[in-house]
């Protein structure tokens, strides 16, 4: 007598199949791996695949290889697609936090007023969260530039909170950050001076809006190891639409005068970076228009509707209706056929793609690397406000409930699980997901499910539906590079599986 096989009342079926840039697509819903197919062996996998949806919970290992010789499936086949396990959920649930990635926001003060900022001058939750006075008045601290102790004292935690893993990164953030430069600097070297007795070593990343970066301030901080992203929105016209002085005047000009007046060896270090929204969407150009500026190493991506206090003219500036959505997935189709385009051309490789999200997810899936645990937000990192306080991550400033300590006091554990406790029930939400073997719950910002759904665990299902096609085009961006350049593949991902931020590339 043939075993049960055990289903979930949701089944999820043995094979994710899918078709994008023409190829042919299944995922092992069970494994995670992925297999670029025929159309025959796709349309009969599709046909076992419903054969035993039909039969259910009932489903026998004898029933699933009498269906694949109904459809003329080979062993070597359909066993690469067994029946799915509840325990990869598990796993994650109880994968090991090891704190790596520390955010520090250096200061909420910023001279611009970008439409979709996350900051709003250091109010950085939904008039919802902010329901008195008495809140209001403790973001009023968290608008606080950051001291060099507290910024020191976040380091120390850093390190003591690593656990095993001695490649630590330090994120500046703001506001604009470069408004509290003293801060920044005395962080690096506080870090460099103390690498040897701690047995660590520092990568430091900088998000900056570019306008004060200017190129001696630039060569001094690329010459100290900081990796400095710098936000440029489009053409003129774009970028000082999206992110202009609080005076209204447009800050593209400045950058651009910025730019043009760093060395060529400083300038190639810089990652140019791009917010898309639904005013200008048109990925392709966005992507030509950071080539013409001179920038070598590119990240696009799209703005995030979360934790704002919205306005209808700051609404305007996310993707939330169905027709821009399918606009943004239609963007996301072409900059995958130009990303193939420049990587056979030998224009785009692993050391300029360090910021590239897009990227990161093809290399993770190349290796097949196991993000365990989800989200890294507390997990893998943790920001820190100006006052000392500490949130799971950056998104979440503010919002006094997610507060989990502050850096002269120490990370309050009984707050911490708590919310690692509740950031885990959504394994089991997401566990019977058709993709969970491959996004294993990253495909929704923690915050944002919080901000849509009231509860961190919960996923939002736009940015569940928007995580699920960038995936299926990154696995079939693999597929067609996997044809064109077979044997330079861990040459292009640069041997790495983790895809860190923070690698050093030069």
């Amino acid at each position: 007598m043939n075993p049960q096989i055990n289903l979930t009342e949701k089944a999820v079926l043995p094979v994710y199949l899918f078709t994008r840039l023409g190829k042919y697509i299944g995922i092992s819903t069970s494994t995670g791996d992925f297999y670029d197919l025929t159309p025959q062996t796709y349309a009969a996998l599709m046909k076992w695949n419903e054969k035993i949806n039909l039969k259910g919970p009932a489903v026998t290992a004898d029933d699933i290889s009498e269906y694949a010789r109904e459809y003329s499936l080979p062993e070597d086949i359909y066993r690469l697609f067994p029946l799915p396990r509840k325990q990869r959920a598990f796993e994650d649930r109880n994968a090991l936090s090891a704190i790596s990635d520390i955010t520090l926001n250096l200061t909420s003060q910023c001279s611009l007023r970008c439409v979709y900022c996350w900051n709003d001058q250091g109010k950085y939750s939904n008039t919802e969260f902010q329901p008195d006075s008495d809140t209001l008045k403790k973001q009023e601290e968290v608008s606080s530039d950051m001291s060099i102790e507290t910024a020191c004292r976040s380091v120390d935690m850093l390190v003591k909170l690593c656990k095993e893993d001695k490649q630590l990164v330090v994120d500046f953030y703001g506001g604009e950050p470069l408004e509290n430069v003293e801060t920044l600097e005395a962080t690096v070297d506080y870090c460099r001076e103390n690498e040897k007795k701690w047995g660590v070593r520092f990568h430091f990343l900088l998000a900056t809006n570019g306008t004060l970066l200017t190129p001696s301030l630039a060569k001094n901080l690329i010459d100290k190891g900081v990796q400095i992203a710098v936000s440029v929105d489009g053409p003129k016209a774009v970028h000082d639409n999206n992110r202009p002085y609080a005076d209204g005047r447009g800050s593209f000009e400045k950058i651009a005068e910025n730019l043009k007046g760093m060395d060529e060896n400083v300038k190639k270090r810089l990652v140019g970076r791009t917010t898309v929204t639904p005013f200008f969407s048109d990925m392709v150009a966005l992507y030509k228009n950071l080539r013409d500026l001179g920038f070598e190493r590119i990240e696009l991506f799209e703005s995030e509707d979360a934790c704002h206090k919205i306005t209808p003219q700051r609404e305007a500036m996310f993707f939330n209706t169905d027709s821009q959505y399918e606009t943004l997935f239609k963007e996301y189709e072409r900059l995958a056929y130009l990303y193939v385009d420049e990587i056979v051309s030998g224009q785009l490789d692993y050391r300029k793609t360090f910021f590239n999200r897009f990227f990161k997810l093809m290399q993770r899936l190349y290796y097949n690397h196991e993000v365990s645990g989800g989200c890294p937000a507390a997990k893998g990192q943790i920001a820190v406000s100006g006052d000392g306080n500490i949130y799971p991550c950056t998104s979440f400033l503010g919002i006094e409930q997610f507060c989990l300590g502050n850096v002269h006091t120490g990370l309050d554990e009984q707050k911490y699980r708590r919310f690692i406790e509740m950031i885990n029930n959504r394994f089991d939400m997401c566990s019977t997901c058709e993709i969970f073997s491959v996004c294993r719950t990253t495909g929704s910002c923690l915050n944002m499910n919080y901000y849509f759904n009231g509860d961190p665990a919960r996923s939002h299902e736009r940015s569940c539906d928007l995580f699920a096609e960038k995936l299926k085009l990154a696995i079939a961006t693999l597929a067609i590079l996997s044809d064109k350049i077979p044997d330079k593949l861990d040459e292009l991902f640069g041997h790495d599986p983790v895809g860190r931020r923070g690698n050093e590339l030069y």
